[in-house]
Order: structure tokens, then sequence, then C-alpha cells
């Protein structure tokens, strides 16, 4: 009776870990054309949905397993738990709560995608052991062979779906060159060190191949260094630790020749060396602007960061007046591109710490195991930490993009689990109920389907209207055409559904207010827009609308306080000062219009707003 129940036990994790594992494909597979972000809305709903099933199991594992809450409570529990709590609080305390919890406009970083992003690290620290994790590489083979293949087909133009793509065509599901590169190349380092593997068999080792060379050549196509800085630094890491671990022959010159090619691909990045003409691109330098405006955010509000998820509200604020007399005054970010960067300026100093915390400590017991382990084991520890690198190693210059942070946190959780005690897994792995003391002797098996099936309703519960808005808005994108006004009364349909929806991204709000207003109902239009700048008192997009309808309507005095409160939040954009100066010339108001004049000249004396201030001066005296 206890083998059955113990091989009912094992059956039970073996499909535990094929649903992590293949959970996390999934999540980076995802794409729906009829979302107006096809890629990112997606990928956080089935993330949420993958996230919400396994939060049963964790619970039914830490429930049922009888031992003391040391055992319990270990350090890496302890840190995912003050990374989210923290993370929590300042979420709590952003501006908009809305975008702190589901994330910016196609970014989707807010608590929501961390908190599930930390059920899929327990998850995998939790259930993962040395004979499931060669599941990952499996899985990664055959994820990587979809993914090289479209980004193949989109290289060569035989594309079947038609994006709006402004970027390289190789987006693969990535929805970006930078993010799919950065992808492709982690997948490929995994195909690498499965080579290596004697108990992955030869069939997937073929694919392998298969998917390491097209991985390569759309890397390439994609025009994306981060892809091969990715993949170059997962292969010296590996090659690296490797050779001081079994001490090969001539492992010293081993190391130091990784050494001297991982220092000049990085110089190289930064425009020095003999590299810097095939590493160095512009969007490495721009990448300055982004960080130094993030340490400033960090700066001016230590504690809590600026609001989760909430950079792009605040960037024109802190960027420096190199950037938008460099790139334009109307260019912005929405994201630090650098993770460790973003979390601290948007979200605080106690939430950057605890997360540099969990990477040095998944970092240094991943040492620690590739020390302790030998033979297959080694070789697996040493692939997963390999990639573990690689993803850091990108991370560095790029966004937290979901499609390819979960295989980050999956391999952080794997790297953390495997270093655990495989007596003490075992253990958690046949505790099959609840103590004998309960008197109605529920079984711990039906526990993990309610919690699970509970979970599940909610996530699908608030996912319907994720879809809904997403949906409405690119119907709503499509009807307006002011050339077409039968579309109207379907227009106002489709834009209330986004409009009346509760968790509908306040952006869509924004956009859809605009297509009402060309289509006539200006007057709804103006009334969401006031709205939503109760809301945000901020945001330059509903700022910048504000002043144009009123400029349209002729309200100069109102006018001016609005553009007034745009040079609040963006004090080195030109443009905006020369409405300004217009609008003061109109009115007579001549020290006013001195005064913009000269804050002009002060900072951007070469750009074409200067020279047309000093124009209009001219023309007026």
């Amino acid at each position: 009776m206890k083998n059955a129940q113990n091989k009912k036990s094992f059956e039970e994790l073996s499909s535990v870990n094929w649903f992590i594992v293949w959970g996390c494909a999934l999540v980076t597979l995802s794409i729906n054309t009829s979302f107006y972000d096809p890629f990112n809305t997606p990928k956080l709903i089935v993330l949420f949905l993958i996230s919400a099933w396994l939060t049963g199991h964790l619970l039914k594992s830490f429930i049922s397993y009888k031992s003391d809450l040391k055992q319990k409570i270990t350090p890496a529990f302890i840190l995912v738990l003050l990374f989210l709590v923290s993370l929590l609080i300042s979420a709590l305390l952003t501006d908009v709560n809305l975008t702190a919890f589901i994330g910016e406009t196609q970014r989707r970083n807010g608590f929501l995608a961390y908190f599930s992003l930390s059920i899929i690290l327990l998850s995998a620290y939790q259930f993962i052991n040395f004979k499931y994790s060669l599941r990952i590489f499996k899985v990664s083979i055959l994820t990587g062979f979809i993914l090289s293949l479209y980004g193949l087909i989109q290289v060569s133009g035989n594309d079947f779906l038609e994006w709006n793509n402004p970027y390289n065509s190789m987006i693969s599901t990535l929805g970006n060159p930078n993010f799919a590169s950065a992808m492709l190349a982690i997948i490929s380092s995994i195909c690498s060190f499965s080579l290596f593997l004697k108990n992955i068999n030869r069939r997937y080792k073929y694919t392998a191949c298969i998917v390491i060379l097209t991985s390569l050549f759309a890397i390439l196509k994609s025009e994306s260094r981060q892809g091969l800085v990715t993949y170059t630094f997962a292969i010296i890491f590996f090659i690296t630790i490797y050779s001081l671990r079994i001490k090969i022959r001539f492992y010293w010159t081993i190391v130091l020749t990784s050494l001297l090619v991982g220092t000049i691909s990085i110089l190289g990045m930064l425009q020095i060396g003999p590299l810097s003409g095939y590493l160095y691109k512009e969007s490495v330098s721009i990448r300055g602007y982004y960080w130094r405006a993030g340490l400033e955010m960090l700066i001016n509000k230590p504690l809590t960061g600026v609001g989760v998820d909430r950079y792009g509200a605040y960037f024109k604020e802190f960027r420096e007046v190199g950037y938008p007399l460099k790139y334009g005054f109307d260019i912005t970010s929405t994201n630090a591109h650098n993770v460790i960067i973003q979390l601290f300026s948007t979200s605080g100093v106690f939430v950057g710490i605890f997360y540099i915390i969990l990477l040095l400590y998944t970092f240094y017991k991943g040492l620690y195991l590739v020390q302790k382990t030998t033979g297959e084991n080694l070789t697996i520890t040493l692939a997963l930490l390999s990639a573990w690198i690689g993803f850091q190693a990108q991370s560095f210059i790029s966004i937290d993009n979901i499609g390819l942070s979960v295989w980050g946190w999956l391999l952080t959780g794997t790297i953390l689990g495997l270093e655990r005690d495989e007596e003490l897994r075992n253990k958690i792995i046949q505790s099959r109920t609840f103590s004998e003391n309960h008197t109605n002797k529920i079984k711990v098996n039906v526990f993990q389907p309610l919690v699970s099936f509970f979970c599940i309703i909610v996530v699908s519960y608030f996912s319907y209207f994720l879809i809904q808005s997403e949906t409405a808005t690119l119907k709503s994108r499509a009807l307006t055409n002011v050339t077409a006004p039968q579309n109207a009364p379907f227009l106002y349909n489709e834009a209330f559904k986004v409009l009346d929806n509760p968790y509908a991204d306040p952006y869509y709000k924004f956009i859809v207010s605009t297509f009402l207003y060309d289509m006539g109902f200006q007057d709804q239009a103006k009334k969401t827009l006031n709205k939503l700048l109760i809301s945000d008192q901020r945001n330059l997009d509903y700022l910048r609308a504000i002043a144009y309808y009123q400029k349209i309507d002729g309200n100069v005095n109102d006018e001016i306080k609005t553009r007034n409160e745009i040079s609040k939040y963006d004090k080195y954009n030109a443009a905006n000062y020369l409405e300004l100066f217009k609008l003061f010339q109109s009115q007579g108001a001549i020290s006013n219009a001195s005064e913009i004049k000269s804050k002009i000249l002060s900072f951007a004396p070469s750009s074409i707003q200067a020279k047309e201030v000093i124009r209009l001066s001219e023309n007026y005296g």
C-alpha cells in the first residue's frame, strides 16, 4: 500500500515538473493577433494561469510536509517573500495602482507579473531535482526549434502574420529583435550544453544542433548584439568554470583566454578596442541616459521609488538635457533597460537590495553545487548556471520581458532547488496527508485541486477583463476612420467596452478617447480625458492631448496653464516652450515670452525651436 502511494506521489511529481517547464515555454510562445498588444498581454495571461495552478501544488507541499519550521522556511523562501512584500508595499503606494499591479503598456512588469514569476521560481525550487532537470533541456530544444524556425521565416520575408513592426523583421514571438535574439541565445546555450549530457538521447541532440545553427543565424540577421553577448557570456562561463573544476591540462590558459575574450567583448560594446566595430551599437550609448535617469529617480525617492513600473511617467523629469537634444524632445522611454536599476528606481531600495541578494545567493549556491557534484550532475549544474549567467548578462542592458524573464526565474529556482539536500526533498515529495490529528481526515490530494481551481477562477475572471480591453481597443482602432462616419456607432460601443472596464490599461482608455474625438464624440473624449488626468496628474500624454484640444477650442489661458504644467514634468522640451512663447506673445505678455525665449536658448540654442523663437521675436519687434 505504501509503495503504491509513493508511486502515485512520484507520478504526480513528474506531471508537475512537465507542467512547470512546458508552462514556461508556453509563456514564451504565446501571441494573440486579436489583441492591441499581441505579445506581452497574452504572455501575462498565460503566466497568470500557469502560476495559479502551481499555487495549489506549492501550498499542498508546504502544508503537508511534516517537519520543523526551519526546514520549511529556507533562505530562498525568505528572500523571495521579502522581495514580494517590499514590492507589494511599493505597489500599494504607487500613484496609479492599476499600472503598479498589471504594469506599463507593452511592458506588463507590474506586481502581479513578479508574483507569478516568483511562483514559478518556488515551484522549480520545490519540485525539480536532477532527474527532472533534464526536462528543461528537452523542452528548451523543442521551444528553440519553434522560435528559430519562426525567426527564419520572418527573416526570409515570408511571415504568415502581419505585424506592425518598426524593427528588424526577426522578432519571433517576443515582439522585438533584442528580446528575440536574447531568448534564442539562452536557448542555444542550453542546447549546446545538452550535447554533453549522456541522458539526452540522439534525437534531441540532433535537433539541438539544428537549433544552435538556425538560432545563431537568426541572431545575426536580427542585427541585435544582445543575443551575441548572451550566448558568448554563457559559453565563456561554462568553459572557464569547467576547466577550473576538473583541472584539465592548461586550464589556466583556458581561463585567462576566456577572461581576455570576455573583457575585450565588453570593451567593444562600450566602443573601446578592436571589437568595437562589431559589437558597438548606438543603443548601448542611449542606455546610459536611461540608467542615469533611473538612478536620479532612486535618489529622489529612495524608499519606494517613483512607483512600480512607472519609470515612463518620470523619465522626462529626470532625463539629462543631452537626451532630448540628441534624440528629440518628444522621444521617451518607459524602462531603464537594466533590470536592477529598473527595480531600484521604480520600487525602491528594499526591492532592489532583496533582488540583488537573491541573485548573489543563487550565484553562490550554483558555484557551491558545481563544486559538490560530479559526472552528469556536474554538467547539468554548470549548464543551468551558465545559461543563468547568460540571462543575467542580457538583463544588464535590457528590459524584463515576460517571455524571456520566465526562463531566468525558472533557472533561478532550479539552481537553488538542486542545491537542497536530496533526502529532505524526498521527504517533501512523499509526504501525502495532513497531520493525523485532523479530525475531518481531509486528504492533501483533495486540497491541491481545490486551491488550484480557485486560483484559476480568480485569474480567469481578471484575465477576462484584460482580454476584453485588448480586443475592444484593437477593434476601436480599426473602426476609426474619419472618411467612414458610418463606423461611429460601432466605434462608440467598442470604446465603452474599454472605458467601462475596471481593469483596462489607463493608456488604452486614453487612446480610445482620441478615437472618439476623431469620430465626432468630442465631449465624451474630453470628459474621459479629464477623468484620466485626475487619476494621473503628471501623465504627459494626457496633458498634451488636453493642450491640443484647448488650442483647437481657442482657450488660450487654459492652454497656458496646461503647458506650464507640462514644463514641470518635461523641463527640457523646447517644442512645448515654443508653444508657450507663441501663446504669451499672442496675449501681449512680453516679459513672459522673453523669459520662455531665454529658457529655450539656455539649453537648446542650436535647435529648430530656438531659431523659430528668435525669428518670431524679430518679427514681433
